[in-house]
């Protein structure tokens, strides 16, 4: 996938730290394993993952902070990704657990909501992954953390879905660069226009979204596949 957006949507965030003063327990994350202790070292949770990344986020609307690993697992070369989140300020649980699909799950601040959401990707895209592909895409989801459930909220926010269509297309028009376009090129960027279409039909822009496919997926299957992209929403 296209790790630029990634990383900016993670600096976002970044400001929370990886440490906050009102939480009663420490986390780490060393090698494969995450660990969970009070402030006396007391260890009272210990889990091995494939390859974590551990990181403070404020998915609620207050003070308190939540944990998100993401953890990467390797699939016929592909890298998957997962998302557990856990509470660790007045007591220690785990929220939630998802699979991501190759969306590297990130939490982003909506200006639009006014509330960090949690990005993650579209399982159902694995389906569409071929081996011609050099990156793997997949369309994006908003999660909303709130009383103590995630919720989608795709069709509350707008900015996110262009803001990662315009990384997508670059990559696509990048990849056609001196080649010619035609079905055998759209093959080798299929999860790409997959992810593209469907984000422009999460922020309602169903004429961009069809003007897109048009434009980008060139093979004679296209009604059958604009089908499939329609059922995944």
């Amino acid at each position: 996938m296209i790790r630029t957006l990634r990383v900016f949507l993670v600096l976002i965030v970044a400001g929370y730290g990886q440490t906050a003063p009102k939480n009663k327990f420490e986390t780490k994350v060393e090698a494969n394993k995450f660990s969970v202790l009070t402030t006396s070292g007391e260890a009272i949770f210990e889990k091995v993952f494939n390859d974590p990344a551990g990181l403070v986020v404020n998915l609620r609307d207050g003070s308190d902070v939540e944990y998100l690993i993401r953890d990467k697992k390797i699939e016929n070369g592909i890298p998957k990704y997962f998302a557990y989140i856990y509470c660790i300020t007045d007591s220690f649980y785990r929220i939630d657990s998802l699979y991501s699909g190759v969306y590297e799950p990130v939490p982003f601040y909506s200006n639009e909501l006014e509330r960090t959401l949690l990005l993650v990707g579209n399982p159902d895209f694995d389906s569409l992954y071929s081996p011609y592909e050099q990156e793997h895409f997949s369309s994006l989801n908003c999660l909303l953390y709130d009383e103590g459930n995630l919720y989608n909220v795709n069709d509350q926010v707008y900015d996110i879905f262009l803001q990662e269509n315009e990384a997508i297309i670059s990559y696509i028009e990048s990849s056609w660069s001196g080649t010619g376009k035609d079905c055998s090129a759209t093959t080798d960027i299929k999860s790409a226009v997959a992810a593209a279409y469907l984000n422009y039909l999460n922020a309602g822009e169903k004429v961009l979204a069809h003007q897109f496919l048009n434009d980008y997926y060139l093979c004679p299957d296209k009604e059958s596949f604009k089908n499939f992209l329609d059922s995944q929403l």
